[in-house]
């Protein structure tokens, strides 16, 4: 798809720009092949380009209002690159002795207020930080996605401007580790797990005290719970376990820092037959997997989680010509909690029916006879998926 974008915006850029080598132009990518680059701003001046196999990485390039052959120069520049133009070729090599020193000036155009200079961050990712930052015309920022290095170009103001801004978000990020309990408990059994419900709205708007019913929307609102401070989750969990009451799916625990997201999948994949048309069948497979996606926002009195947890298992018991349905459980919440303390999510339910089968010993056995001694009956259990989460704030922050 980037390809094809970036084909589109090479036709209609060459044409607007060929009949003049001043038209101003705009890039805005947020991430783009220093080679496919190359291509458009030949394309734009309508050069045929040579490239050197060497030419590798990718870039983000935000210009504003710039000449192809300006843009030819800062690419060129934050790359390491040297160009010829030579009978309407242009040849573009590495340079291995390129060197800049960090946060000193490069060298400009000597008629031009702008200068540009090479700036480094530390605590996010280069192509994040430059893409809040408003340009003015003839300013450029460019960034690759490996690399902490932000090429600038700008007017010395502008520059101050910037650099005022990098500090507002090159912060150190707090490191939170989260744990998480995954449960399936019989919906009897709920009440005795140790948790006070309450509901909560999903965007965190606000929270309605007292014991309600759990039966909503789990997309929108998902039943919301705070444990007491005796709360001992491990033991509960266990009770509930030995009581045949419902069981522990998973207990993950991950890291993550302040505003950055992150993800656990456990899962496999169900091989099917199926029919390749000519007589032939072959394997293929669906994902069945458990999914939790966590995202914390760090205050001074506790960390917001945003949570997306999604339940997928095969049900063998409604296959069609070998081929399982997929049973989708999804609980999707914005939840505030202290450090160290635990919330439970909850809200989601599902149905199951079992045969159960009751025999007079001996007497159930007798061949023509068993009928009159045996008795077959369906129970149907609802249980219910709760989400445990006990966030913990890490000794120091994430550098």
């Amino acid at each position: 798809m980037r390809t094809f974008a970036a084909f589109v915006f090479s036709f209609f850029f060459t044409a607007s720009c060929l009949a003049d080598d001043l038209s101003k132009v705009d890039f805005d990518f947020n991430e783009l092949s220093t080679k496919t680059a190359l291509q458009l701003i030949a394309d734009a001046a309508g050069l045929n380009l040579i490239g050197a196999d060497d030419i590798k990485g990718s870039l983000v390039m935000r210009m504003k209002s710039v000449t192809w052959k300006e843009a030819l120069d800062y690419v060129s520049k934050s790359k390491g690159l040297h160009y010829d133009i030579e009978n309407n070729v242009l040849s573009i090599s590495s340079d291995r002795d390129y060197f800049v020193n960090l946060d000193s000036p490069l060298p400009g155009s000597i008629n031009s207020p702008y200068k540009v200079s090479v700036l480094k961050v530390r605590n996010i990712p280069s192509v994040d930080a430059i893409k809040a930052f408003p340009l003015d015309q003839g300013e450029t920022l460019n960034a690759e996605e490996s690399s902490s290095v932000i090429v600038a170009r700008m007017s010395n103001d502008r520059l101050a401007e910037f650099r005022e801004y990098l500090e507002a978000v090159d912060y150190s990020r707090k490191l939170v580790l989260i744990e998480a309990r995954i449960v399936e408990v019989d919906r009897s059994y709920t009440k005795n797990l140790g948790v006070r419900w309450n509901t909560s709205v999903g965007s965190g708007a606000g929270v309605v005290t007292g014991i309600v019913p759990l039966g909503l929307t789990p997309a929108a609102i998902a039943g919301f719970g705070i444990t007491s401070r005796s709360f001992n989750l491990d033991a509960e969990l266990d009770a509930m376990e030995q009581a045949g009451k419902g069981r522990v799916i998973s207990s993950p625990r991950v890291s993550t820092t302040d505003r950055h997201q992150a993800k656990i999948i456990n899962g496999s994949q169900v091989p099917y037959q199926q029919s390749a048309g000519d007589g032939a069948t072959s394997v293929s497979f669906k994902e069945a997997a458990l999914s939790l996606d966590v995202r914390p926002i760090v205050n001074d009195e506790g960390v917001l989680l945003d949570v997306i947890l999604n339940k997928d298992e095969p049900n063998y018991a409604k296959a069609i010509n070998g081929v399982p349905p997929i049973n989708t459980t999804s609980l999707t919440s914005r939840v505030f909690s202290g450090f160290g303390k635990t919330v439970a999510l909850g809200g989601v339910y599902s149905d199951a029916d079992s045969t159960v089968v009751r025999s007079v010993p001996f007497f159930g056995q007798i061949p023509g006879l068993k009928w009159l001694f045996n008795s077959t009956s369906t129970v149907k259990t609802e249980s219910e998926l709760i989400l445990f989460l006990t966030p913990r704030l890490a000794d120091a922050s994430y550098n």
